[in-house]
């Protein structure tokens, strides 16, 4: 009985926390500074790389805050809760279950660059402000957005072991690093496509 009610408690937070991922910041800042729908031009990617593009560089970084504390703010309330650091991690794939599949957007929304990097500044300070920090070099060398992030979280399941070294952080980082690569699976083709 008693289990059935923790499972239908966390059935619940999950759902919130889907709801919360589901969150399109970059469609809300662009109505915020009546800016074109950040989905009909660039990449089509409502997330804040695009938002960027329309030149309106203040509703672009709204965008990124936006979804770095969609990630961010859950992990300091679940913490809360006393739960084990894993747990948590584990939970939050539904915030980016929401950002990459929103209800809000017909099921198709950003990438989960920026509510990962929230998540694990939120999870590690020191082990998120080192992955941006290779974010930041590998943009500045590359100048591509989504070359930094593939590249970054590439370099997860290695800091998250140096760092944590708990062998269930580890794995749920190398679920995160596969995450981000595949909904960068459309840079990836299109960067090699270019190559050829």
């Amino acid at each position: 009985m008693i289990e059935n009610i923790l499972n239908m408690e966390i059935l619940g937070v999950s759902l919130i926390l889907y709801l919360i991922g589901s969150i399109p910041f970059a469609i809300v800042t662009s109505k915020l500074f009546s800016l074109q729908d950040p989905r009909s031009f660039g990449s089509g990617n409502p997330g804040a790389t695009n938002v960027l593009r329309s030149g309106n560089k203040p509703a672009a970084i709204l965008t990124l805050l936006g979804d770095a504390l969609k990630g961010y703010i859950p992990v300091l309330l679940l913490d809360q809760m006393g739960l084990m650091q894993h747990t948590i991690y584990l939970m939050t794939f539904s915030i980016l279950l929401g950002h990459a599949f929103p209800i809000t957007l017909n099921f198709k929304g950003g990438k989960g660059v920026a509510t990962s990097m929230g998540i694990l500044l939120a999870l590690n300070l020191l082990l998120g402000v080192i992955l941006i920090i290779i974010w930041i070099i590998i943009y500045y060398t590359f100048r591509i957005s989504g070359v930094s992030a593939i590249v970054s979280f590439v370099f997860l399941p290695l800091l998250m072991y140096m760092i944590s070294n708990n062998p269930y952080m580890v794995a749920l980082s190398f679920v995160n690093t596969i995450f981000i690569i595949m909904t960068h699976k459309s840079n990836i083709i299109s960067f090699f496509s270019d190559k050829s």
